[in-house]
């Protein structure tokens, strides 16, 4: 046993406190399984699968691990029949984000699978500790895509704090073992990570998404409604944190004329998704240097935490 195999490893039955987030079709069954079978946590982002699509992801990752794995659902944008999907597997665990469900819990409990749920308040944490969630996640502002409004540093420990025994882990602006040494300082047992995950042979890119977000710098993202108000997505409580990009950059000072342009804007923004013009990534893509297998990766971070908490001890 080592200060790295924390109580929510134990728990999932995991070597490492490394978890990938479920970043909707970005994530591969490769990616999954490589940081599965690398002692980690993989995740498959069951968002924008069909029923039979995600059937169809959770056999590959099956096939490429004997390892616990989990799929993630947003709430707000739940798709009930692939939830019943999830559920129908027994998949090692559910992993649920931006809603809150007692009834969703208790069937996955019901069903031998452990509850990860992501928030980005204290007060949503204490919430979903009281629905019986069996591990929590806090993601800070920091993070890529859909995040809160508070950052990591202070969220973490206020929710370490509201939760009392359920584990807890950090997300949002974290890339390697430093970050992972720094939020078990802070009371987590353990990370979860999107946007360095992204840069890997494993994940889904579009188009030139993984030069982008090696080429970016950290202050080089923006969080705002802009992207969800121009889709017409509706996820409560969130803003989009994306690397710059001139369409967000023109259209940032011009709020009060998003909705009116919306119809107007939506095949760029589309496009430039699509193209990898336009990445959903965090501050910490400023800390992604290079490409590498996902499996590798989770041992760099490993090892990383693992020096600089044995220098804690001299």
């Amino acid at each position: 046993m080592t200060i790295l195999h924390t109580p929510a490893c134990r728990l999932l039955g995991i070597d490492v406190p490394v978890f990938q987030a479920g970043m909707s079709t970005y994530t591969t069954p490769a990616l999954v399984a490589a940081v599965s079978n690398a002692g980690g946590l993989g995740i498959i982002g069951g968002l924008g699968r069909t029923p039979d699509e995600l059937r169809n992801e959770i056999k590959q990752v099956r096939e490429l691990t004997s390892r616990p794995f989990g799929v993630n659902h947003v709430l707000c944008r739940l798709n009930p029949a692939a939830l019943q999907v999830t559920l129908a597997q027994r998949v090692p665990v559910l992993s649920l984000a931006w809603g809150r469900s007692e009834e969703l819990t208790y069937q996955a409990h019901e069903a031998g699978i452990k509850v990860l749920h992501m928030v980005t308040t204290p007060e949503e944490a204490g919430l979903v500790a009281s629905d019986g969630a069996d591990i929590i996640v806090a993601q800070g502002t920091e993070g890529g895509g859909h995040v809160g409004s508070m950052s990591t540093l202070p969220l973490v420990p206020l929710v370490v704090d509201v939760v009392g025994e359920v584990p807890v882990l950090a997300a949002g602006g974290i890339a390697d073992g430093r970050g992972l040494a720094a939020v078990l300082m802070l009371g987590a047992q353990g990370v979860l990570i999107g946007t360095r995950f992204l840069a890997t042979p494993e994940a889904r890119g579009r188009g030139h998404s993984k030069d982008v977000i090696l080429n970016a710098l950290g202050s080089q993202t923006a969080a705002s409604s802009f992207y969800d108000e121009v889709l017409g997505q509706v996820w409560p409580g969130a803003i989009v944190r994306t690397i710059t990009h001139p369409l967000i950059e023109q259209w940032a000072e011009r709020q009060e004329e998003w909705t009116d342009a919306a119809q107007q804007l939506r095949p760029s923004l589309e496009a430039a998704v699509a193209a990898g013009d336009l990445v959903l990534a965090g501050e910490s893509a400023g800390l992604v240097h290079d490409i590498v297998p996902a499996g590798e990766l989770v041992g760099r971070i490993v090892h990383q935490a693992k020096e600089l908490l044995a220098r804690t001890k001299d």
